[in-house]
């Protein structure tokens, strides 16, 4: 039984090969084309800002951050510091001031705060307390 259905199946399949004429020729897919597309460059060339972008992610500061300096970038150094060989002879004569005044023993420009000692004593402050005390009350008799 089997057989007679495998040599049913293959005595179709060579008929078809072999082209019999009773059989329909199946017709072949149409294929359409596309029409001619061009690309054209756009209007405005669109200018890339690498600025743009805002990082989404917000990081509270640290204690790196007071110790991290990011330097100063091209712009800022071309516009405030005139280049980076203006910035170079200026950073080094200031780096060399600096260890002139330490070897001289210079006193810096800035100097810190010292604390001055109060004006008055614990016993001044005490009778001064009391004296205004006494000249409140004479005030409030009168």
């Amino acid at each position: 039984m089997w057989t007679g259905a495998l040599l049913a199946l293959a005595g179709s399949a060579s008929a078809q090969q072999a082209g019999d004429p009773s059989q329909p020729v199946p017709a072949l897919p149409v294929v359409r084309t596309l029409e001619e597309v061009r690309a054209l460059p756009p209007d405005e060339e669109e200018v890339l800002d690498l600025y743009r972008f805002e990082n989404p992610i917000t990081v509270d500061s640290n204690r790196f951050d007071k110790a991290y300096d990011a330097g100063i970038s091209p712009e800022e150094m071309a516009l405030h510091h005139g280049g980076y060989i203006n910035y170079g002879i200026n950073r080094g004569l200031y780096e060399t001031w600096k260890g002139f005044k330490q070897l001289t023993g210079m006193r810096p420009y800035e100097q810190p705060a010292i604390a001055r000692p109060p004006p008055l004593t614990e016993d001044q402050m005490r009778r001064a307390a009391e004296q205004s005390a006494l000249t409140q009350g004479v005030e409030a008799g009168h």
